[in-house]
Order: structure tokens, then C-alpha cells, then sequence
């Protein structure tokens, strides 16, 4: 299985490591045919994007890029983050609606909106390395909080589902497919794990591999998702980036 297009990698913007010039390029050098920033959101605490009109400046710069990489499509979406109970993200809508698509992820560090996430969802994440018993509690608390966010939001895909927060994959999995929303295999973090894509694959729910790039040198890495998806027999119809043919 072949792939047209890398819709996740960040940039000095945020926590990468390269200016949104070098990522394209790299793409351009892989053979992509697309290429997609996808910037933390602001409240990832120390990775972030300054403010949500980042992503606007992102967006202004691509356009300018553009003219110099006429082979590639250059679309500027956001990996936003949770940061309320009820499915809120750190991203304002007004934004969101300008941006080419949007990434949702669960991230154990972020700025939460008031006490209840802060100590339910923020802490309670980290309080279950040490309190085994409180497991099951907690992940029913990220699967029904990020199955919200879909409800609320046009989402095209969930980042790392199920990465240092544990998720019920088959609860995701059946919301993705109501709200047309992606799960994504993420090489750069190697996840999700075989074999949780192997519990979900007969469910019908598509999926999207991506870099998670921080560098120009991963850009366009996909062997990872190769892999799973073959171990899984998730054919290139479910998947949105595979290049058909």
C-alpha cells in the first residue's frame, strides 16, 4: 500500500523542529503529492502553538509557499487538544472554520478549562500509573470525553488514539464511523498497537496514517502503517491517504 499525502507533522510553530518551508520540502522530496502543518494546540502545555491566530499566520505563509512548490497541495490544519469534559478544544471555532482540516488528540498535559477536567481528566491520568484501581474509571472518562468532541466538531481524524491515555477502541470506533471521523496510525509513535487495530478492523472504520513528524527527516515515513494495516487486511478503500491503483 502506497500513500499520497502526510497530514500530520509539526513546525517551529509549536514543539517541531524545522520551519514549515523545510517540511514541505521534504515532502516534495519524498514524492508526496499533498502535504498538511498540523500544529499543536495552544494549551498543550510547553509544545503549543502561542494562540489560536497562529494558525492563521501558518495559514498565510503556506499560501506564499505554494508558489514555489507548484507539484504539492499544502493544506494547514491543527492537532487540537482537549481541554474540557464535555468535548471542548483549545482552539476557537472561528479559527477551526479557516483551517483545511481538523486533528483531534488526547494529550495527558494540557490546560484544562476548570477544576472538574483538571482533576477528572488532567490528573486523573496521571493518578491511574499509581492507582491501578482507578483504570477503568478514567478510561471510560477519555472514550466518552473524546466520543463528545466528535459529536461537537468536524473532525477528519483522532491522533494516536489511545497513546499514555487508554481509550475503549470499540466505542471509538463505532462513533468514527457515525461522524465520518478517521482513527489515525501514527508512525511516528508507532500506535496505535496491531492488535488494537485488529479488534476494530471488521468494524468498518477508516483510517488515516501519518508521520506525527518533528523533523524533515520523518516526513513521509510510513512503513509502520504499512505494516499494520496488512497485519490487519484493511484494504486501501479505508484508508484516506492510500493512493488507489
Amino acid at each position: 500500500m502506497e500513500f499520497h499525502g502526510d497530514y500530520h507533522m509539526h513546525t517551529q510553530y509549536s514543539d517541531g523542529r524545522a520551519t514549515v518551508a523545510d517540511m514541505v520540502e521534504a515532502a516534495r522530496l519524498k514524492g508526496l503529492t499533498e502535504v498538511g502543518i498540523a500544529d499543536h494546540g495552544p494549551a498543550n502545555i510547553c509544545t503549543g502553538v502561542k494562540n489560536s491566530n497562529t494558525f492563521l499566520k501558518i495559514k498565510e505563509e503556506t499560501k506564499y509557499l505554494a508558489g514555489h512548490f507548484p507539484q504539492l497541495k499544502i493544506k494547514v490544519g491543527a492537532e487540537a487538544d482537549i481541554v474540557g469534559l464535555k468535548g471542548e478544544l483549545d482552539i476557537t471555532r472561528e479559527v477551526i472554520e479557516e483551517l483545511d482540516y481538523l486533528l483531534v488528540g488526547l494529550h495527558p498535559y494540557v490546560m484544562p478549562v476548570n477544576a472538574e477536567t483538571a482533576w477528572n481528566y488532567v490528573l486523573g491520568n496521571q493518578l491511574v500509573k499509581i492507582k491501578k484501581g482507578l483504570r477503568e474509571k478514567v478510561k471510560n472518562i477519555n472514550t466518552k470525553t473524546l466520543i463528545d468532541t466528535l459529536y461537537k466538531y468536524d473532525v477528519l481524524a483522532v491522533t494516536h488514539p489511545g497513546l499514555k491515555m487508554d481509550i475503549d477502541f470499540q466505542e471509538l470506533a463505532k462513533v468514527c464511523i457515525k461522524t465520518d471521523t478517521a482513527l489515525e496510525i501514527n508512525t511516528g509513535h508507532t500506535f496505535p498497537k496491531v492488535d488494537d487495530i485488529i479488534q476494530i478492523a471488521d468494524s468498518g472504520v477508516n483510517f488515516i496514517v501519518n508521520s506525527d513528524a518533528h523533523f524533515p527527516e520523518t516526513v513521509g515515513e510510513f512503513d509502520y502503517g504499512r505494516y499494520v494495516l496488512n497485519k490487519a487486511k484493511v484494504t486501501e478503500e479505508r484508508v484516506l491517504n492510500a493512493t488507489s491503483g
